[in-house]
């Protein structure tokens, strides 16, 4: 059943549900809801006893979950409208960059470049074809994570697999390869 309680002068609607439970429980969901299970035992005055003594941690939760919610939109509406050119940008200085390390490997001129949101990859090599395809998701990771990925795509014109022979050549480019690919992994949530 739905309830309201005052808190912080603010009046927060909650979602109260009886159940079989020993204690009060109170729940924030990622949308920004209350969700309130409590033993019919339980009066209205301890269940919002449990607010009173809850109150900076629900309601800086409730402010955290509305900050996580537009972060969300925001993405979703860059992705709508501009990720595609945002990850071009992002990608194209680091193209740019290493290009000459690896230009006699693309038979001397810059293989054609593609950008498509993916679920599971941050970059992809198709030597074959001279291609190169980049997450459009890369808009939104450190400079250093998309150095990363260019210099790996470009090293599979080299080496089509991720031997060690392969690893050798990200390394003769970016030594410190192995702190980036940890710092990428950190945004692997954000591919979905």
């Amino acid at each position: 059943m739905q309830k309201i309680v005052l808190l912080g002068g603010r009046e927060l609607p909650y979602e109260l549900e009886y159940k079989s439970v020993k204690h009060i429980n109170l729940r924030i969901r990622p949308d920004g809801t209350i969700h309130v299970s409590a033993n019919r035992r339980h009066s209205m005055k301890s269940i919002e006893a449990v607010f009173t003594a809850n109150a900076d941690m629900i309601l800086r939760s409730l402010d955290r979950a509305a900050e996580l919610r537009k972060n969300a939109a925001s993405i979703t509406e860059l992705s709508r409208s501009k990720e595609g050119r945002a990850c071009e940008l992002a990608v194209s200085g680091a193209l740019r960059r290493f290009y000459p390390y690896f230009a006699s490997a693309c038979g001397g001129s810059m293989p054609e470049i593609r950008y498509r949101r993916m679920k599971s990859r941050w970059g992809s090599c198709t030597p074959s074809k001279k291609l190169l395809t980049f997450n459009t998701r890369l808009a939104y990771v450190p400079e250093r994570c998309v150095e990363y990925v260019v210099v790996h795509e470009f090293c599979h014109f080299l080496v089509p697999n991720h031997s060690a022979r392969f690893y050798q050549c990200v390394a003769s480019v970016l030594p410190d390869w192995h702190a980036r690919r940890d710092e990428i992994r950190k945004y692997e949530g954000i591919m979905t």
